[in-house]
C-alpha cells in the first residue's frame, strides 16, 4: 500500500493542475486540499519564501548561508532546460557545480574580461550610427520615434555580432531577433513552471499545442544557428576578426554531467571532461542574445523615459557630456564614460527604481543552512529576492520612491558609489539590478558600459521631448517572463542638434 501511495503522490498536482484549469468554482476547495499535501509534494511546490530587506539579502547572498554557498537555483524555467529535460544547461539554468563554474569562468575571463571589452567597439559604433539615422528618419518622417523598438534592434545587432562575429548579414539577424522573441513568447511563465518541474513526457500530453510550439521555435533556431557557428570553425584558425562568444565555446571542455546534475569522476578522482554539443551550443547562444539584449535595451528605455520626464536632469547630462566632448568628436566615446559622474549617477538611480530583471531565486540546499527570523528554512523551499522592493528598501534610502539621482553623487549629498559596491562589495547592500552573490549576473560589466555609451550618445545626438496622447511616457512597469519593461513603450519627439556631424548618419 505505501508502495503504491509514493507512485501516485507525484501524480497529484497534475490531476490539480488539470482540475483547476477547467473547474474554477472549486477552487478555494483545493487550495485546502493543497496545503494539506504540501509536506508531501515536490520542493518546487512548497510555499515560497520572500526576503524584501537589504541586510537579510546580503546576509544569504553575499556572505552565504552558515552551512554552505546558498547558491543553487529553483528547476529552471529556461526553454533550453525544458526542452532537453534539464541537460542543455545554460549559466542561468544549469545547477551550482561545476559544469555552472566552466561555462560561467569561460564567458567572464574571455568574452566579458575588462581588459577585453574595447574589442567590440566599432560593433557598438556601427549600431549607434544605424540607431541616429534610424531615429532621425523617423522624426522627420512621423513626428515621432518608436524609440523602444528602434532601441532593442540596436543592441541585439551588438549582442549578435559579439556571438558569432561580424559576418551576419543584416536580414539573419532579423530572423535571429525574431526567433528569439518567439521563444520568449511560446510559452506563458505557468505552464514553463509545470514542463520545468515534472517529466516531460507527462506534461507535453498536457500541453500539447505549446509543447509542439516551443519544439518548432528551438528548431528555427538551430536551422539559424548551426551554419553560424559550424562558420566559427572553419573561420577561427585564419581570421583576424576578434573571437566572438562562440569561437570561446569550440574548444571548451566541460565536466560530464550525469543525472543529478553533478560531474561524473572519473579514473584517479579527476571529473571526466567533454566538449560542448551543438545542442548546447544552441541554448547557450539563445542564452546570450537574450539575456544580452533584452535587459539592456529595457534599462536604455527606462533610462531615456525618466529624461524625458526630467528635462531639467536631462539638461545637465547633456552640459556635462558636452564639457567633456568636442564638438567635432563622432561620439561619446567609451574612454570618457567614466568621467561622467553625473550620467553615471543617473544610470544608477534609474537601475534602482526599475531593476529590469524582476525577481532572483535561490533553493536552499542540503548543504545550506538558511535562517530567517529565527527559523531554518527547510531544503528545497524556494527563497524569491524582489529586486524592486529591494532596491525602495527605506532602512536604506530616503525618499526611496523619487528618482533622485543626486543620492549617488557626494558633491549632490550623497555617496559616490558604483554598482559593484552597490552589489555589496563595500560590507552592505543597497540595490542589485543585477543580482549579487556567487551567482551576480556574469554581464553586468558588458551591461553598464552598453547602457552608458548608447545613452550618452542619444542625449548628446537629440533632445528628447514628451510626445502627447497615446504617445505619453508612462512609468508603469510590465513583466515579460521575468523581465520588467515599461508598460507602454517609449515614444518620442525629438530635435536634432548635431545636423553636420556626417559621420553619425
Amino acid at each position: 500500500m505505501q508502495g503504491l501511495l509514493l507512485l501516485v503522490l507525484p501524480l497529484v498536482p497534475l490531476v490539480v493542475l488539470a482540475v483547476i484549469r477547467h473547474a474554477g468554482p472549486i477552487k478555494t476547495r483545493l487550495a485546502t486540499v493543497m496545503s494539506a499535501l504540501a509536506p508531501k509534494l515536490p520542493a518546487a511546490w512548497r510555499k515560497p519564501v520572500f526576503v524584501s530587506d537589504c541586510a537579510t539579502a546580503y546576509r544569504l547572498l553575499v556572505r552565504g548561508s552558515a552551512g554552505g554557498s546558498f547558491s543553487n537555483r529553483p528547476p529552471s524555467m529556461a526553454p533550453s532546460a525544458v526542452l532537453s529535460a534539464g541537460r542543455h544547461h545554460n549559466i542561468t539554468s544549469a545547477p551550482h557545480g561545476p559544469f555552472w563554474r566552466a561555462i560561467r569562468h569561460n564567458l567572464t575571463s574571455q568574452l566579458f574580461h575588462p581588459t577585453r571589452l574595447h574589442r567590440y567597439a566599432l560593433a557598438r559604433r556601427n549600431a549607434l550610427r544605424g540607431l541616429v539615422a534610424d531615429l532621425r528618419e523617423q522624426q522627420q518622417q512621423h513626428g515621432v520615434v518608436l524609440a523602444a523598438e528602434s532601441i532593442r534592434d540596436a543592441i541585439f545587432n551588438v549582442v549578435c555580432t559579439m556571438c558569432f562575429g561580424d559576418s551576419v548579414y543584416p536580414a539573419l539577424v532579423r530572423a535571429i531577433a525574431d526567433a528569439q522573441d518567439d521563444l520568449v513568447q511560446s510559452l506563458p511563465v505557468v505552464r514553463v513552471f509545470v514542463f520545468s518541474v515534472f517529466p516531460v513526457a507527462v506534461t507535453r500530453l498536457i500541453y500539447r499545442k505549446q509543447w509542439n510550439k516551443l519544439v518548432s521555435v528551438r528548431q528555427k533556431q538551430e536551422d539559424m544557428y548551426l551554419p553560424l557557428i559550424d562558420a566559427c570553425r572553419r573561420r577561427r584558425r585564419c581570421s583576424d576578426e576578434p573571437p566572438c562568444y562562440v569561437d570561446t565555446l569550440l574548444d571548451l571542455e566541460v565536466p560530464v554531467k550525469d543525472d543529478d546534475h553533478v560531474a561524473s569522476v572519473g579514473v584517479g578522482g579527476s571529473a571526466q571532461q567533454q566538449r560542448i554539443s551543438d545542442a548546447e551550443l544552441v541554448g547557450l547562444c539563445s542564452e546570450f542574445l537574450g539575456a544580452g539584449s533584452e535587459t539592456v535595451a529595457a534599462a536604455i528605455q527606462w533610462i531615456m523615459a525618466n529624461l524625458v520626464k526630467r528635462p531639467d536632469i536631462q539638461e545637465a547630462v547633456r552640459r556635462e557630456i558636452d564639457d567633456s566632448v568636442g564638438a567635432e568628436a563622432e561620439e561619446v566615446g567609451e574612454e570618457v564614460l567614466e568621467k561622467l559622474e553625473y550620467l553615471n549617477a543617473v544610470v544608477m538611480e534609474a537601475l534602482r527604481l526599475h531593476p529590469t530583471t524582476a525577481l532572483v531565486f535561490r533553493q536552499v540546499m542540503k548543504e545550506d543552512d538558511v535562517v530567517l527570523d529565527g527559523r531554518r528554512i527547510g531544503v528545497g523551499t524556494t527563497v524569491i529576492f524582489p529586486l524592486e522592493a529591494l532596491a525602495r528598501d527605506k532602512t536604506v534610502w530616503a525618499d526611496p520612491d523619487v528618482f533622485k539621482p543626486e543620492r549617488f553623487l557626494a558633491s549632490g549629498g550623497g555617496e559616490t558609489m558604483n554598482l559593484v559596491a552597490a552589489t555589496g562589495s563595500a560590507g552592505k547592500m543597497k540595490m542589485m539590478p543585477f543580482g549579487a552573490g556567487r551567482r551576480i549576473c556574469p554581464g553586468m560589466g558588458i551591461a553598464m558600459l552598453h547602457i552608458g555609451y548608447f545613452v550618452a550618445n542619444l542625449v548628446r545626438e537629440f533632445v528628447w521631448k514628451e510626445a502627447e496622447g497615446e504617445h505619453t511616457i508612462d512609468l508603469q512597469p510590465h513583466t515579460i517572463v521575468l523581465v520588467t519593461v515599461m508598460k507602454r513603450p517609449l515614444r518620442a519627439h525629438l530635435l536634432q542638434r548635431r545636423r553636420d556631424a556626417k559621420n553619425t548618419s
